[in-house]
């Protein structure tokens, strides 16, 4: 969904700081259904936000601040975003443009920590793999997790990069656990662009479920999804297996199209006994889309069975899709749980934060149906290992079945 942009001003009688910004993003939430479910709990976070905003200078610690608050709505769907979308593909392919961003406030926005680094990754390559804290690679990046001196959260910091635009030494993320699972609210930059960003992150196998970090950098990370040029695939894996991926319920044109013109396709013409949909990254959409599928498979459910492939980037209508077919007697979920962003949607409810840097996310509608989902995800019944092809591993359930 594009974001719409209401553009905010203050006057020179102003003072712009975090305090500002917490004061207008507190008059938005409270108008959101989120808060509404949640007013003991927000409102404690929220005056606490309040004095803590007073005492802040920096970008990067108000960035956090605020999207710290948004936690207690237990609303995934709502967050903070950076308005300057940073390095494109355009600054980066410009050496002119390239030495500009070099001087941009966003380019030297990130903390630099004090910490020796060398030290820091001796200590860090002695943890666990089911330790949080470690050392992560992914590309031509390496960062340092470890926790925070006077807190719960998380610091995650580069360790070396061949990037154009991270330095070694900067703060690229603060992960603060939240909700009643492994559950972590990344809140840093873009790899790709520097761009302020925050998402729902889970580390399982000392791997970053959904950055892709990686603590065992050789290894392949199964739980993502396959074909990834592709957004809808067919594939007849035997006799009487079919393969499906859906790779997004996208409710725009021309998505959509494409969408309306493979389910036309599948109706009327799924023959075999088995059918497994590929779920796995699916950011969600909308009913207009996951709809005429649930039809066609609810149909073909009758007298045939269903396997669905979930993993924690199955997001929102893409969770509401799996759980309308979870419990019919003939379908079973596996992979890992899902992102647990269901029970909230955005309409048109973004507006630029008035000091002009930050953009807000807020949601406007509420699915009472999936509460139980938000923070919390739907589980597989059967949960698959990264070690292996998780199609793979499914077609082995089949057959032994």
């Amino acid at each position: 969904m594009p974001f719409l942009l209401i553009q905010c001003s203050i006057s020179q009688s102003d003072i712009c700081n975090c305090k500002t910004e917490v004061e207008f993003l507190h008059k938005k939430i409270k108008k959101t259904p989120s808060y509404k479910a949640n007013k003991a709990q927000y409102k404690k976070a929220y005056e606490a936000s309040l004095k803590k905003a007073e005492l802040l200078s920096s970008d990067y610690q108000c960035f956090v601040l605020l999207n710290k608050l948004l936690i207690s709505l237990n609303d995934n769907h709502s967050k903070i975003y950076g308005i300057d979308k940073g390095a494109t593909a355009a600054i980066k392919t410009n050496d002119k443009d390239l030495e500009t961003f070099k001087k941009s406030k966003l380019y030297n926005t990130y903390p630099v920590v004090s910490i020796d680094i060398d030290s820091l990754q001796t200590a860090l390559s002695k943890k666990s793999p089911d330790d949080i804290e470690g050392v992560y690679s992914i590309e031509s990046m390496t960062i340092g997790v470890y926790r925070h001196s006077t807190s719960a959260d998380y610091q995650a910091v580069i360790m070396s990069t061949d990037s154009d635009i991270w330095r070694r030494g900067e703060l690229i993320y603060t992960l603060i656990p939240f909700g009643k699972r492994d559950y972590l609210l990344s809140i840093g930059g873009s790899t790709n662009s520097k761009r302020l960003i925050a998402y729902t992150e889970r580390i399982k196998d000392g791997t970053f479920l959904t950055m892709g970090f990686q603590k065992q950098e050789t290894s392949i990370n199964h739980s993502r999804a396959p074909y990834a040029d592709t957004t809808y695939f067919r594939e007849e894996l035997s006799d009487d297996i079919t393969y499906l991926k859906i790779g997004s319920f996208s409710g725009m044109y021309p998505k959509l199209s494409d969408a309306e013109d493979f389910y036309a396709s599948l109706k009327d013409n799924l023959k075999k006994e088995h059918l497994i949909i590929d779920i796995r990254d699916n950011g969600g959409g909308g009913n207009r889309n996951s709809d005429i599928l649930l039809k066609i498979i609810k149909d073909y459910l009758k007298d045939n069975n269903v396997y669905i492939i979930t993993n924690h980037r199955t997001i929102s209508n893409a969770e509401m899709f799996a759980y309308k077919l979870k419990d019919n007697k003939n379908s079973v979920l596996f992979g890992h749980r899902t992102n647990g962003c269901a029970a909230y949607e955005v309409k048109n409810s973004n507006y630029n934060l008035p000091c002009g840097k930050f953009l807000t996310v807020l949601t406007s509608k509420k699915h009472p149906k999936f509460l139980d989902l938000e923070s919390v995800g739907l589980d597989p019944d059967w949960v698959l290992n990264m070690d292996t092809d998780w199609v793979e591993q499914v077609v082995s359930y089949i057959e032994n079945q």
